[in-house]
């Protein structure tokens, strides 16, 4: 593998605005919406809303680009609990002028829950016509309410804080429409921010009230609680790590092929170089952020006016052979000067491009290469409910792509924040040539967050897993805005899972800066 086989090359600009054009199609259940030290996965959970704006909620995504439904259309929990069920909270049928429906049970559920953001979901029960109804904006007096009473006579009058239609027939985000569509294709979703409990105030009856813009008949329209995907977070699974407090003696492990901790000069001359920008090993960089994981780290600069930051490749002809199945873990963290605001770009991950193809371009067609590396996306707008946190997803060169450039798969609830280390891991298994039989599998800080099955990396025995490739590129086409930084540590590739290093959880949340 020699000259530019894996460097990142020229790709068509706005890689970031593609991701959020791509959902993981994967199954969601039991994927973890990963918590951060700097906020738990609740202080994570109330940021995560219905969104209007670009990026924001449409048929295939509570988040476009971040968060998928499990079912396009929408995802919801009936009154018994039952995901995609049948038993509505309340039905109502529309007159001329509006809707009424009540919602007390499910509002004192949510109140006995201690839970303030609140969403549900209006659907055509049993067939029925098209019905539009006014959002939150049209005019004050038309807009949807939430009208809460109260046992010492008060009574709240809530607007929604977002609401759209889920409308398949477009890509787009479709909340900023005046009206809100419910028909037997279409589901309306609205999002209410409930008053924090008074003493000695109960609720009395809740009623979701609606006015009718233009209706074309008549329909039963159910009220049910919209579902967030991704939630609620797991355990984190242990691997081979935990036996190896520090990674300590990790790469005597048997089945380690290569590790790296940056904390002498021998990790260097193990990596075969590409192109870079600048790398430097560091124990200390408190300007930008930095605190130690374990030792030094090595920091990436994506500097202003470049695509590239870093092209290190470890070949694992030279670690073993080229296996067929192998994972690559390592240790990030985003500088307090990371904010790709122009677009995505490429992370590490794990390739067989043999310089053919598989990068820039050059499309896999089963037989002449491919590649899995990990990337990022462009930063979410200012009113995003996500901002300031990074997208992780895969860039993805597989035998049946669909265009000449890479497929985004985004990761599930990797929504990373700065100053923070993460493990990140990446597992490839490739299928047999004929079989449509391989899988990438990610887990952050030991949490699971893709599995992606009946992959297709290759039609040849030919083509294995090269290399681990840890690359950092901006782009697509366009350079970096302005210098950010990241940084990289206790890089492990091997036969079985590695997980995180015992303990890291705490070193980790040290690392934050709060």
């Amino acid at each position: 593998m020699n000259g530019p086989a894996l460097r990142g090359g020229l790709h068509r600009p706005a890689f970031g605005s593609i991701a959020r054009r791509f959902v993981a199609s994967a199954a969601l259940a039991g994927v973890a919406l990963l918590a951060t030290s700097g906020s738990s996965a609740a202080e994570l959970a109330d940021r995560i809303g219905l969104h209007e704006g670009e990026g924001g909620t449409t048929c295939a995504s509570y988040l476009e680009g971040a968060l998928a439904w499990q079912r396009s259309g929408g995802d919801w929990r009936d009154a018994k609990g039952r995901l995609h069920g049948e038993q509505a909270w309340a039905s109502a049928s529309p007159s001329a002028t509006g809707a009424a429906w009540d919602a007390t049970a499910l509002v004192t559920r949510w109140q006995a829950e201690g839970r303030r953001v609140v969403g549900v979901l209006l659907r055509v029960q049993g067939g029925g016509d098209t019905m539009h109804f006014h959002s939150r904006e049209a005019a004050p007096a038309d807009r949807p309410m939430l009208a809460l009473e109260f046992s010492d006579g008060s009574r709240e009058e809530l607007v929604p804080s977002a609401d759209t239609h889920l409308d398949c027939s477009t890509v787009r985000a479709l909340g900023r429409s005046p009206t809100l569509m419910v028909s037997e294709r279409v589901a309306s979703a609205l999002q209410f921010s409930l008053p924090a409990d008074k003493p000695g105030r109960q609720l009395r009856r809740a009623r979701l009230l609606l006015t009718v813009a233009r209706s074309h008949g008549r329909a039963s329209i159910g009220l049910f609680e919209l579902a967030v995907p991704g939630l609620p977070g797991g355990a984190a699974l242990s691997g081979l790590a935990a036996a190896y407090p520090g990674d300590r003696g990790i790469e005597r492990d048997p089945q380690v092929m290569y590790a790296a901790g940056f904390d002498d000069g021998a990790w260097q001359p193990r990596f075969a170089k590409g192109g870079f920008g600048e790398v430097k090993v560091v124990a200390d960089d408190s300007a930008r952020g930095f605190r130690p994981l374990v030792g030094q780290a090595l920091r990436i600069n994506l500097k202003k006016g470049s695509n590239y930051g870093a092209d290190l490749r470890v070949n694992l002809k030279d670690f073993g052979g080229e296996p067929d199945e192998v994972y690559l873990r390592y240790y990030l963290r985003l500088a307090r000067d990371w904010n790709p605001t122009v677009d995505g770009g490429k992370f590490p991950g794990l390739a067989g491009t043999y310089n053919r193809a598989g990068w820039g371009g050059r499309r896999s067609d089963g037989s002449n290469g491919w590649s899995a590396r990990g990337a990022f996306a462009r930063a979410f707008p200012a009113d995003h409910p996500l901002q300031g946190l990074t997208q992780l997803q895969t860039y993805a060169y597989h035998a049946d792509m669909p265009t000449d450039y890479g497929e985004l798969w985004p990761w599930p609830g990797a929504l990373l924040e700065r100053e923070r280390w993460y493990c990140v891991e990446q597992h490839v298994k490739l299928n047999r040539p004929g079989a449509a039989d391989g899988e990438l599998r990610v887990w952050i800080d030991g949490r699971p967050s893709l599995h992606r099955k009946a992959l297709r990396f290759r039609r040849t025995e030919a083509l294995h897993i090269e290399a681990a490739w840890l690359g950092i590129y901006h782009g697509g086409t366009a350079t970096s805005p302005h210098d950010q930084h990241l940084y990289i540590d206790n890089v492990v590739v091997a036969r079985r899972y590695i997980g995180p290093m015992p303990g890291a959880g705490a070193r980790a949340g040290e690392g934050t800066g709060r």
